[in-house]
Protein backbone atom coordinates (compact mmCIF):
# COMPACT_ATOMS: atom_id res chain seq x y z
CA UNK A 1 0.00 0.00 0.00
CA UNK A 2 1.56 3.76 -0.91
CA UNK A 3 2.05 6.20 1.91
CA UNK A 4 -0.05 9.50 1.72
CA UNK A 5 1.59 12.32 -0.07
CA UNK A 6 3.77 14.36 2.58
CA UNK A 7 2.16 17.45 1.50
CA UNK A 8 -1.17 18.20 1.16
CA UNK A 9 -4.52 20.86 1.51
CA UNK A 10 -7.14 19.37 3.26
CA UNK A 11 -10.52 21.24 2.51
CA UNK A 12 -13.47 20.66 4.98
CA UNK A 13 -16.51 22.71 6.62
CA UNK A 14 -18.46 22.32 10.06
CA UNK A 15 -20.97 19.24 9.37
CA UNK A 16 -23.54 21.14 11.00
CA UNK A 17 -21.56 24.56 11.51
CA UNK A 18 -21.21 27.22 9.27
CA UNK A 19 -17.64 27.51 9.09
CA UNK A 20 -15.03 26.02 6.65
CA UNK A 21 -11.57 24.80 7.25
CA UNK A 22 -8.28 24.47 5.67
CA UNK A 23 -5.21 23.12 6.58
CA UNK A 24 -1.58 22.96 4.70
CA UNK A 25 1.69 21.02 4.89
CA UNK A 26 3.29 22.70 2.25
CA UNK A 27 6.94 21.25 3.73
CA UNK A 28 8.10 19.60 0.45
CA UNK A 29 7.33 22.33 -1.90
CA UNK A 30 8.57 24.58 0.51
CA UNK A 31 11.89 23.16 0.34
CA UNK A 32 11.98 22.65 -3.13
CA UNK A 33 10.81 26.50 -3.98
CA UNK A 34 13.65 27.30 -1.55
CA UNK A 35 16.43 25.18 -3.11
CA UNK A 36 15.75 27.06 -6.44
CA UNK A 37 16.05 30.22 -5.20
CA UNK A 38 19.28 28.97 -2.95
CA UNK A 39 17.28 30.88 0.25
CA UNK A 40 18.10 29.26 3.29
CA UNK A 41 17.15 30.83 6.93
CA UNK A 42 14.69 33.29 7.36
CA UNK A 43 14.13 33.75 3.45
CA UNK A 44 13.17 30.39 3.14
CA UNK A 45 10.79 30.73 6.21
CA UNK A 46 9.29 33.95 4.64
CA UNK A 47 9.09 31.86 1.23
CA UNK A 48 7.33 29.08 2.96
CA UNK A 49 4.62 30.77 4.99
CA UNK A 50 3.75 33.45 1.97
CA UNK A 51 3.13 30.44 -0.11
CA UNK A 52 0.71 28.67 2.43
CA UNK A 53 -0.70 32.35 2.57
CA UNK A 54 -1.61 32.48 -0.58
CA UNK A 55 -2.32 28.98 -1.29
CA UNK A 56 -5.54 30.02 1.50
CA UNK A 57 -6.68 32.73 -0.73
CA UNK A 58 -6.77 30.37 -3.51
CA UNK A 59 -8.72 28.07 -2.19
CA UNK A 60 -11.79 30.49 -1.35
CA UNK A 61 -11.83 31.29 -5.32
CA UNK A 62 -15.40 30.48 -6.56
CA UNK A 63 -13.90 30.43 -9.97
CA UNK A 64 -10.91 29.53 -11.79
CA UNK A 65 -7.75 31.89 -11.35
CA UNK A 66 -4.87 32.77 -9.62
CA UNK A 67 -4.50 34.75 -6.27
CA UNK A 68 -0.92 36.64 -5.68
CA UNK A 69 -0.16 38.24 -2.52
CA UNK A 70 2.87 40.50 -2.10
CA UNK A 71 4.30 41.46 1.14
CA UNK A 72 6.51 44.55 1.01
CA UNK A 73 9.40 45.18 3.64
CA UNK A 74 11.71 48.00 4.46
CA UNK A 75 14.68 46.66 5.53
CA UNK A 76 17.28 43.65 4.41
CA UNK A 77 14.26 42.18 2.08
CA UNK A 78 12.03 44.59 0.16
CA UNK A 79 9.17 42.10 -0.66
CA UNK A 80 7.85 38.74 -1.19
CA UNK A 81 5.57 37.22 -3.93
CA UNK A 82 3.74 34.33 -4.31
CA UNK A 83 1.15 33.00 -6.60
CA UNK A 84 -1.29 29.95 -6.55
CA UNK A 85 -4.08 28.38 -7.62
CA UNK A 86 -7.30 26.40 -5.98
CA UNK A 87 -5.55 23.33 -7.79
CA UNK A 88 -2.76 23.79 -5.10
CA UNK A 89 -0.21 24.46 -8.15
CA UNK A 90 1.97 27.43 -6.07
CA UNK A 91 5.40 29.24 -6.73
CA UNK A 92 6.96 32.05 -4.71
CA UNK A 93 9.96 34.84 -5.08
CA UNK A 94 12.32 36.40 -3.26
CA UNK A 95 14.81 39.37 -4.97
CA UNK A 96 17.93 37.10 -5.39
CA UNK A 97 20.03 39.91 -4.34
CA UNK A 98 17.88 40.20 -0.68
CA UNK A 99 18.77 36.55 -0.36
CA UNK A 100 22.37 36.88 -1.17
CA UNK A 101 22.75 39.42 1.14
CA UNK A 102 20.64 37.88 4.09
CA UNK A 103 22.00 34.34 4.05
CA UNK A 104 21.80 32.75 7.76
CA UNK A 105 20.95 35.62 10.01
CA UNK A 106 17.50 36.63 10.73
CA UNK A 107 17.22 40.17 8.74
CA UNK A 108 15.87 43.33 10.30
CA UNK A 109 12.72 44.11 8.74
CA UNK A 110 9.66 46.71 9.02
CA UNK A 111 6.35 45.15 7.23
CA UNK A 112 4.83 47.75 4.96
CA UNK A 113 2.21 46.56 2.57
CA UNK A 114 0.02 43.17 2.33
CA UNK A 115 -1.08 43.20 -1.52
CA UNK A 116 -3.75 40.55 -2.95
CA UNK A 117 -3.97 40.56 -6.66
CA UNK A 118 -7.04 37.94 -7.84
CA UNK A 119 -6.99 37.06 -11.46
CA UNK A 120 -9.30 35.11 -14.00
CA UNK A 121 -8.33 32.13 -15.52
CA UNK A 122 -7.04 33.97 -18.65
CA UNK A 123 -4.84 36.13 -16.35
CA UNK A 124 -7.02 39.27 -16.24
CA UNK A 125 -6.99 41.34 -13.03
CA UNK A 126 -10.54 41.17 -11.31
CA UNK A 127 -9.63 42.61 -7.89
CA UNK A 128 -7.00 44.20 -5.78
CA UNK A 129 -6.52 45.09 -2.26
CA UNK A 130 -3.74 46.52 -0.04
CA UNK A 131 -3.79 46.73 3.72
CA UNK A 132 -1.15 47.91 6.01
CA UNK A 133 1.23 45.06 6.93
CA UNK A 134 0.59 44.24 10.33
CA UNK A 135 3.67 41.90 11.11
CA UNK A 136 5.98 39.72 9.62
CA UNK A 137 3.65 36.50 10.79
CA UNK A 138 1.74 35.98 7.53
CA UNK A 139 -0.63 34.80 9.47
CA UNK A 140 -1.79 38.06 10.72
CA UNK A 141 -1.63 39.26 8.28
CA UNK A 142 -3.73 37.69 6.14
CA UNK A 143 -6.19 37.55 8.91
CA UNK A 144 -6.50 41.75 9.04
CA UNK A 145 -6.80 41.50 5.20
CA UNK A 146 -9.98 39.10 5.53
CA UNK A 147 -11.02 41.29 8.33
CA UNK A 148 -10.53 44.46 6.31
CA UNK A 149 -10.98 43.99 2.70
CA UNK A 150 -13.33 41.01 2.87
CA UNK A 151 -15.11 41.77 6.09
CA UNK A 152 -14.37 37.96 6.89
CA UNK A 153 -14.35 36.83 10.67
CA UNK A 154 -11.24 33.76 10.18
CA UNK A 155 -8.69 32.53 12.54
CA UNK A 156 -5.51 32.19 10.96
CA UNK A 157 -2.26 29.83 12.24
CA UNK A 158 1.49 29.57 9.64
CA UNK A 159 4.27 28.39 10.78
CA UNK A 160 7.35 27.43 9.15
CA UNK A 161 10.17 25.96 11.28
CA UNK A 162 14.13 25.54 10.04
CA UNK A 163 16.20 22.66 10.76
CA UNK A 164 18.58 23.72 13.41
CA UNK A 165 21.69 21.42 11.42
CA UNK A 166 20.65 22.60 7.89
CA UNK A 167 19.64 26.35 7.54
CA UNK A 168 18.95 25.49 3.76
CA UNK A 169 15.94 22.97 5.15
CA UNK A 170 12.71 22.93 6.46
CA UNK A 171 11.47 20.22 8.80
CA UNK A 172 7.90 21.32 8.29
CA UNK A 173 5.64 24.44 6.63
CA UNK A 174 2.08 24.28 7.68
CA UNK A 175 -1.11 26.11 8.36
CA UNK A 176 -4.90 26.23 9.32
CA UNK A 177 -7.34 28.73 8.00
CA UNK A 178 -10.79 29.11 9.70
CA UNK A 179 -13.35 31.26 8.37
CA UNK A 180 -16.79 31.58 10.15
CA UNK A 181 -19.76 31.95 7.35
CA UNK A 182 -22.29 35.65 8.18
CA UNK A 183 -24.70 32.75 9.44
CA UNK A 184 -22.00 31.36 12.54
CA UNK A 185 -24.04 32.47 15.86
CA UNK A 186 -22.70 34.21 18.78
CA UNK A 187 -22.21 31.30 20.98
CA UNK A 188 -20.91 28.93 18.26
CA UNK A 189 -18.26 31.51 17.29
CA UNK A 190 -16.82 32.19 20.76
CA UNK A 191 -16.56 28.81 21.38
CA UNK A 192 -14.26 27.96 17.93
CA UNK A 193 -12.48 31.75 19.57
CA UNK A 194 -11.90 29.81 22.30
CA UNK A 195 -10.78 26.52 20.31
CA UNK A 196 -8.19 28.48 18.73
CA UNK A 197 -7.03 30.42 21.83
CA UNK A 198 -6.60 27.01 23.42
CA UNK A 199 -4.17 25.54 20.64
CA UNK A 200 -1.44 23.55 21.56
CA UNK A 201 1.67 24.87 19.66
CA UNK A 202 2.45 23.72 16.07
CA UNK A 203 5.55 21.68 17.02
CA UNK A 204 3.33 19.70 19.14
CA UNK A 205 2.36 17.73 16.16
CA UNK A 206 5.58 17.35 14.53
CA UNK A 207 7.24 13.78 15.70
CA UNK A 208 10.77 14.56 14.03
CA UNK A 209 10.24 13.48 10.63
CA UNK A 210 6.73 13.95 9.53
CA UNK A 211 3.81 16.28 10.48
CA UNK A 212 0.47 15.23 11.85
CA UNK A 213 -2.11 17.23 10.06
CA UNK A 214 -4.58 15.02 11.37
CA UNK A 215 -3.69 15.70 15.28
CA UNK A 216 -4.32 19.95 14.14
CA UNK A 217 -7.64 18.69 12.47
CA UNK A 218 -9.02 17.33 15.44
CA UNK A 219 -7.95 19.89 17.52
CA UNK A 220 -8.86 22.84 15.72
CA UNK A 221 -12.30 20.80 15.31
CA UNK A 222 -12.47 20.91 19.41
CA UNK A 223 -16.55 20.04 20.01
CA UNK A 224 -17.50 19.92 16.27
CA UNK A 225 -18.38 17.19 13.69
CA UNK A 226 -16.89 18.14 10.39
CA UNK A 227 -16.86 16.81 6.73
CA UNK A 228 -13.93 16.87 4.40
CA UNK A 229 -14.51 18.23 1.06
CA UNK A 230 -11.26 17.47 -0.57
CA UNK A 231 -7.82 16.73 -0.28
CA UNK A 232 -5.21 17.77 -2.57
CA UNK A 233 -1.60 17.37 -3.59
CA UNK A 234 -0.13 20.56 -3.70
CA UNK A 235 2.37 21.42 -6.19
CA UNK A 236 5.69 23.79 -7.49
CA UNK A 237 4.29 25.08 -10.91
CA UNK A 238 5.58 27.57 -13.05
CA UNK A 239 3.74 28.76 -16.54
CA UNK A 240 6.73 30.58 -17.26
CA UNK A 241 8.45 29.63 -21.30
CA UNK A 242 10.33 30.97 -24.28
CA UNK A 243 7.37 31.90 -25.87
CA UNK A 244 6.05 34.07 -22.78
CA UNK A 245 9.54 35.27 -22.04
CA UNK A 246 10.09 36.61 -25.90
CA UNK A 247 6.25 38.13 -25.60
CA UNK A 248 7.38 40.08 -22.43
CA UNK A 249 9.91 40.94 -24.37
CA UNK A 250 7.95 42.47 -27.18
CA UNK A 251 6.26 44.72 -25.09
CA UNK A 252 9.30 47.12 -24.10
CA UNK A 253 9.88 50.44 -25.97
CA UNK A 254 11.03 49.91 -29.22
CA UNK A 255 13.97 51.66 -28.61
CA UNK A 256 15.09 49.64 -25.49
CA UNK A 257 14.64 46.60 -28.44
CA UNK A 258 16.93 48.09 -31.31
CA UNK A 259 19.33 49.41 -28.42
CA UNK A 260 19.74 45.27 -26.86
CA UNK A 261 19.99 44.43 -30.96
CA UNK A 262 23.08 46.72 -31.46
CA UNK A 263 24.83 44.85 -28.91
CA UNK A 264 24.80 42.11 -31.12
CA UNK A 265 25.35 39.72 -28.27
CA UNK A 266 22.70 36.70 -26.66
CA UNK A 267 20.48 37.92 -24.03
CA UNK A 268 19.73 36.21 -20.64
CA UNK A 269 16.72 36.22 -19.18
CA UNK A 270 15.96 34.94 -15.48
CA UNK A 271 12.36 33.99 -14.26
CA UNK A 272 11.97 35.46 -11.04
CA UNK A 273 9.89 32.22 -9.94
CA UNK A 274 11.50 29.17 -11.17
CA UNK A 275 14.49 31.07 -11.42
CA UNK A 276 15.01 28.97 -15.23
CA UNK A 277 17.30 31.07 -17.89
CA UNK A 278 16.04 31.55 -21.47
CA UNK A 279 18.50 32.78 -24.37
CA UNK A 280 17.34 35.20 -26.24
CA UNK A 281 19.25 35.63 -29.50
CA UNK A 282 20.02 38.72 -31.41
CA UNK A 283 17.93 37.09 -34.40
CA UNK A 284 14.81 36.37 -32.19
CA UNK A 285 15.43 40.48 -31.06
CA UNK A 286 15.35 41.42 -34.69
CA UNK A 287 12.41 38.81 -35.61
CA UNK A 288 10.12 41.09 -32.43
CA UNK A 289 10.98 44.32 -34.41
CA UNK A 290 10.20 42.99 -37.88
CA UNK A 291 6.81 42.12 -36.45
CA UNK A 292 6.04 45.79 -35.06
CA UNK A 293 6.55 46.84 -39.19
CA UNK A 294 4.05 44.58 -40.62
Amino acid sequence: MSSKPKDRIIRATGAKTPFRLVLIDLTECANEIGQRHGATAYSLKLLAETSIASLFLASGLKNPGTVSVRVDFSGDISLVRAEATPQGLIRAMIPPEDILATQNFEPALAPQNFQVIKLNDKGIRVQESVVEAVSESMGRNLATYMFQSEQTHSAVGIEAKNNIKDPSKLDYAVGFYLEAFPDLNERDLAILEQVIINLPKFDTFYDGSSYSLEGLLDQIAGPYDITIVKEITPQVYCPCSKIRTLSSLASIPKEDLEDLLSKEEDLEMICDFCRNKYIITPDEIREILNNRKK
